[in-house]
């Protein structure tokens, strides 16, 4: 009985981890990208982050903020406490991401990468992928973001750092 319920859960996770990546399958016109613009948000956040070359992985979390006016908010809580702050003035390559997504304005985004997106009933997943030569293609292989009302977890999968995985959570 337990052989298997192991092989069950071990392909649930194989299959889920594939469907992320699916979304490389489906490029898309901006136009046909259904998201509803998303609000002011505060939430709890959980980061992972992998070393490249090794299995170690760094874990934090905190608390995130959204504020369309203002920009992207991290406040780290553990394992160090400290704040970045991806607004407008200080990193605006990852406010403008953020931002394009939420207003439905691509124009930035589609200079930068292609567009990948899939959307099943009231859950949806965007893929970026760096065009060649831009700045963010010496850096990045792509940008996994999923959502449903706003976005729930997003992938950056580095080409020399390894990857970043976000969770959002209690969102209000």
């Amino acid at each position: 009985m337990k052989r298997p319920l192991l092989l069950l859960i071990s392909l649930f996770v194989m299959s889920s981890a594939d469907a992320s990546e699916d979304v490389f399958n489906h490029k898309v016109e901006t136009d046909a990208i259904q998201i509803a613009p998303f609000s002011d948000v505060t939430c709890k956040f959980e980061q992972e982050k992998s070393l490249p070359n090794s299995n170690q992985t760094i874990k934090s979390g905190g608390d995130f903020q959204f504020v369309l006016k203002k920009g992207v908010i991290f406040e780290t809580q553990y394992p160090v406490k400290y704040t970045t702050s991806y607004t407008s003035k200080e990193n605006k390559y990852v406010n403008d991401i953020i931002v394009g997504i939420s207003k439905k304005n691509f124009s930035h985004i589609e200079k930068n990468f292609d567009i990948f997106f899939q959307k099943q009933e009231s859950k949806w997943v965007l893929g970026l992928i760096p065009k060649t030569e831009t700045p963010a293609s010496t850096q990045l292989k792509n940008i996994i973001i999923f959502g449903e009302k706003d976005i729930d977890r997003i992938v950056i999968d580095t080409i020399n750092n390894g990857s970043t995985k976000l969770k959002f959570t209690q969102c209000k």
